[in-house]
Formats: structure tokens, sequence, C-alpha cells
């Protein structure tokens, strides 16, 4: 057996109409989700956003880097990870 996604905006009454008939039916399994973008906080999306720009711009910095960063801020605050 296969499974289908369907999106479906609950803003459209055709949409929820269509819903309703699909809960009718013995053989279709309805699940409501969230897409994880839409229970972000708008300074996680600003942050995230502001990432993509960097990257899109080539402002990377190398996992290498990133660890030795990271290794001596821990070393700093007295942390050995």
């Amino acid at each position: 057996m296969e499974d289908y996604t369907l999106r479906i905006s609950e803003n459209n009454s055709k949409a929820l109409a269509l819903l309703n008939y699909l809960k009718t039916l013995d053989f279709v399994e309805l699940t409501k989700s969230t897409d994880w973008w839409s229970e972000m906080s708008p300074e996680n999306k600003a942050s995230i956003e502001q990432g993509l720009k960097q990257a899109d711009k080539g402002e990377l910095v190398s996992h290498e880097d990133a660890k030795k960063r990271l290794d001596g801020f821990f070393q700093k605050n007295g942390e050995n990870i």
C-alpha cells in the first residue's frame, strides 16, 4: 500500500467541503499536521532567513573553522568537550 500526502488550506470553503467528504470514506485516514515553519517564532525565522542570505553571498564558515571556534569558546569558559 502507498501513502499519499494532500496539502489543503483550511481557508478555502471548497477545500473544507472536500475534507468533510473524505472523512466519510472508510478507506481514507486523515491526519492533520502543521508545517514546522509555521510553528517557529518570528525571531527564529528571521535568523534562518539571514543565514540563507549569507550563504547565498558565499559568507560561509567551514566545518573545521566552526569546530575551532567552538573549541576556543568552551576552553575559555572552562568546559571541555
